[in-house]
């Protein structure tokens, strides 16, 4: 006998709510192999790059995520179903990532500076066909799950890949401990490259449904002019941009509180571990909290608490006398962090007044944010180097205030207009 309609819907919906929660979480265990800020840098510095190469490891991931999307939101209007090419690209980045092992197999240890090239320019490849997916990947994710379930999906998920990401850090330093260079690290990138797979093949069983219209065919000139067009009426969301842009200089004092911990109060290794380990509990206690704070009252409140966090974490750190006062200032800095991981692009994806204007909606959000992200940091260690690092604490802690100020007066919860 058939299901009626309403179990079909309830059954579709947890199969997709399981598929993209293997997801949320598989992605980052994976990466916790081969993480962007230690083991690539590390790799890079035994191959004798140097500083400039390595800082270009975290910039292009910046870079390549947030502007690409542009580009391929014109087309996504088109196709009614997109699962598809959602598992394509991400095959394609991570066949970028395996062959990052190749090349440091291969040319690892004959020919150092060939293989820091090739691997850069791998890297940079994954990067951008990383972000090009993530426009299929948010286009999708509004059709399969209910507004108030996707911030405890990846408040979730983001606290057990947490967890699971300790494991992985400590496989990653037992293989690079007993493994000879270059092998251990081939072997890091190609179980990567195992669970990377492992995490979106199952995609292809999603219940996506079709959309309801399809999109008029444009290209990219034409998209970017209709989508300045629309979203310029929209004020609310036009104010939640400049938000974004200023919280980018909110966050980027974060890495930095490890690094003035040592530099100012004469932290130890141990000093480190610790402050490791309060920054991984935090993520893991605060995600699903925000997620479930997302879920109920709307990602605004979310990233109201996000922006004060950041606020704090500055403060207390401005404040700090010893290196046991500088705990609390990166507890409220992961739970910044959490909160953008959580919703920050979900309530970019909630402005769309319809399934179809979600890719014009995020890929027009992100490659107005690419310049902020990616230059935040870099205007962040330039103050921290000509004023010292308080400055730059001082930059994060009016940068969060003003982007309270701004979600509070200006913006109004999209799930509400």
């Amino acid at each position: 006998m058939a299901l009626p309609r309403s179990q079909h819907h309830r059954r579709d919906m947890r199969i997709n709510y399981a598929l993209f929660f293997v997801d949320a979480f598989g992605y980052p265990l994976a990466f916790s192999l081969i993480s962007t800020s230690t083991i690539m840098p590390l790799l890079l510095t035994n191959l004798g790059a140097s500083n400039l190469a390595i800082g270009l490891v975290p910039a292009l991931q910046s870079f390549g995520s947030l502007l690409p999307g542009i580009f391929i939101a014109p087309y996504l209007g088109r196709r009614p179903t997109r699962k598809r090419t959602l598992v394509g690209l991400g095959l394609l980045e991570r066949l970028f990532i395996l062959s990052m092992a190749g090349v440091v197999m291969m040319w690892g240890l004959a020919r150092p500076s060939l293989a820091v090239r090739l691997f850069l320019a791998a890297w940079t490849l994954a990067s951008l066909t990383q972000g090009v997916n993530m426009t299929v990947y948010y286009s999708i994710l509004p059709k399969c799950i209910p507004p108030d379930m996707r911030g405890g999906l990846f408040g979730w998920a983001g606290a057990l890949s947490g967890l699971l990401g300790i494991v992985g850090a400590e496989t990653a330093g037992y293989v690079l401990g007993n493994v000879e260079f270059p092998q251990s690290f081939v072997r890091l990138f190609v179980i990567a490259f195992a669970l990377l797979v492992a995490s979106l093949v199952p995609f292809l069983w999603l219940r996506e449904p079709p959309d309801e219209e399809a999109g008029e065919p444009r290209s990219v000139s034409q998209f970017i002019a209709a989508a300045s067009r629309e979203l310029r009426e929209d004020k609310a969301y036009v104010w939640t941009i400049v938000a974004l842009a200023v919280m980018a200089f909110a966050m980027s004092a974060a890495s930095f509180y490890s690094t003035y911990a040592v530099r100012a109060f004469g932290a130890g290794t141990r000093d480190v571990g610790r402050i490791t380990a309060f920054a991984v509990g935090t993520t893991v206690i605060a995600m699903p909290v925000l997620g479930r704070i997302a879920d109920r009252e709307g990602n605004k409140l979310s990233l109201e608490i996000t922006a004060t966090c950041f606020a704090c974490g500055a403060a207390l750190a401005l404040s700090a006398q010893s290196v046991l006062e500088m705990y609390p200032a990166v507890v409220f800095a992961n739970i910044g962090m959490s909160g953008i991981a959580v919703s920050h692009n979900l309530m970019l994806a909630e402005f769309a007044p319809t399934h179809a204007d979600v890719p014009m909606y995020t890929a027009f959000s992100w490659m107005l944010l690419a310049p902020f992200r990616t230059c935040a940091p870099i205007l962040g260690g330039y103050i921290s180097d000509v004023a010292g690092l308080p400055a730059m604490f001082r930059l994060s802690l009016i940068a969060g205030a003003v982007v309270v100020f701004i979600l509070l007066l200006a913006v109004k919860e999209p799930r509400s207009a």
